[in-house]
């Protein structure tokens, strides 16, 4: 097969040639081509070490920090193109990284040491393309498959566990019977990896084309060992399972799909939707502790997020007043608030496992209905905040009021001019709280 390569990667493998050395593009990238997809970017391997390589690119700028493990970057027309030397990788310490690297000239020695089959293949143009271990052959049949014995290559790198959750996620491809198995009777090494490493797998799960493969995280038990909350009975197991690909519906942002998980695994049941009081509860005081974003490595943005909005999430549309809009206006601010209602939108148009539709759709004509109430709030510049009241804290004081009474006057003219906007000019707040 011919794979047409950008200029630059071809001047970099015809390059390395001319200097007696075999370079290919290898991993991902060739993956990707196989399957119509046009790479982002090209991880190139070589016989050549890493020495050699700063010898022959010398009139490049360098990127060195990597050498140690065989791999320089080098910087051509503000690219980065990493070069990495064939390596053979020896016994590996607490399923995290290997004793040591040594350096091979044998290309396949190096892709053996590889995770799976589809990212085990090499290509240049002189040699056409290198596939000792069926890669191709699994992509056609759209399998995740380890090179060689699945427990050696998870107890090497326990990290490869949720990477096959991760491609399987990305590709829409099938684990293999065999690869699968092994991640069942090795899940318990998801232990052993830092909590930075599997956040950054997961979010590319959640983020993926098929999020539902989220559901092998619960069922390999990867979630258990975590410490993440997965006490379900196997209805509310198939009501989540079901219900995952709904998260493709939501936006690019990490926090808004994880909050809509977390709403998803609180209505764990398909006849929840009218005890939002009672899910709510049960979700903070049994789930929440141990929930995703609590328990993997997110920065205190995104958990304050989730953790804080959640609780908007189980809001009843039906009694969405002005009055309640404004409340909850004041306390998350507009942008947040027309999130969380288009999040529970989706909740509503997607449902999959429910015996009722014309609930879910009157819910989501409820949203339609609290979003055009925002809307005339903001059209109406209806106050719903201090700083929309005509009085300040210096009128407060003026009227002898100090220390935290000039809050507690203004939070409850606030409160007033809330529920009835007609008060909000300066006499009539002068006059309330004299």
């Amino acid at each position: 097969m011919r794979i047409n390569l950008p200029k630059t990667v071809e001047f970099i493998i015809d390059t390395i040639y001319e200097n007696g050395y075999e370079a290919f593009i290898v991993g991902g990238c060739v993956r990707d081509f196989i399957l119509g997809i046009f790479p982002n970017d090209y991880d190139i391997a070589t016989s050549a070490n890493p020495e050699k390589i700063l010898s022959i690119f010398h009139s490049f700028k360098t990127i060195t920090n990597g050498i140690k493990h065989g791999t320089v970057g080098i910087i051509i027309e503000d690219s980065i193109y990493e070069i990495t030397t064939y390596r053979i990788e020896s016994e590996y310490e607490d399923n995290r990284r290997p004793k040591e690297v040594k350096f091979t000239k044998n290309i396949i020695e190096d892709l053996k040491r590889r995770d799976f089959t589809i990212n085990a293949m090499a290509y240049n143009y002189k040699v056409g393309l290198i596939d000792e271990f069926g890669g191709i052959k699994d992509v056609n049949q759209n399998l995740i498959r380890t090179v060689g014995n699945p427990d050696e290559r998870f107890n090497e790198d326990g990290l490869r566990i949720i990477r096959a959750v991760r491609f399987s996620s990305k590709l829409g491809f099938k684990i293999e019977e065999n690869t699968l198995k092994s991640i069942y009777k090795n899940s318990k090494l998801i232990k052993n990896i830092s909590k930075e490493r599997i956040t950054d797998e997961f979010n590319k799960i959640i983020l993926s084309e098929y999020p539902e493969k989220i559901n092998l995280l619960y069922k390999t038990k990867i979630f258990k060992y975590l410490n993440i909350y997965d006490d379900f009975n196997q209805n509310e197991y198939d009501y989540l399972s079901k219900n995952l690909p709904i998260l493709t519906q939501c936006n690019n942002k990490i926090e808004d799909r994880l909050l809509l998980l977390e709403y998803l695994i609180a209505n764990r049941g398909i006849n929840n939707i009218n005890k939002q009081y009672e899910q709510l509860k049960d979700y903070k005081s049994n789930i929440q502790p141990n929930n995703i974003v609590n328990e993997l490595k997110y920065s205190n943005k995104i958990i304050d997020y989730c953790n804080k909005l959640i609780e908007y999430m189980f809001i009843q549309e039906e009694t969405m007043d002005k009055v309640e809009i404004k409340k909850i206006l004041n306390k998350i601010g507009r942008k947040k608030f027309i999130n969380i209602l288009m999040l529970k939108k989706i909740y509503y148009k997607n449902m999959l496992d429910i015996s009722d539709k014309a609930i879910y759709y009157n819910k989501s004509a409820l949203v339609d209905e609290c979003i055009n109430k925002i809307n005339n709030v903001e059209k109406n510049k209806e106050c719903y905040t201090i700083r929309g009241l005509e009085i300040d804290g210096n009128e407060i004081i003026k009227l002898g009021y100090s220390g935290s009474e000039i809050g507690i006057k203004l939070n409850y003219l606030l409160e007033k001019v809330i529920e009835n906007p007609d008060l909000n000019n300066k006499k009539n707040l002068i006059n309330m709280v004299k």
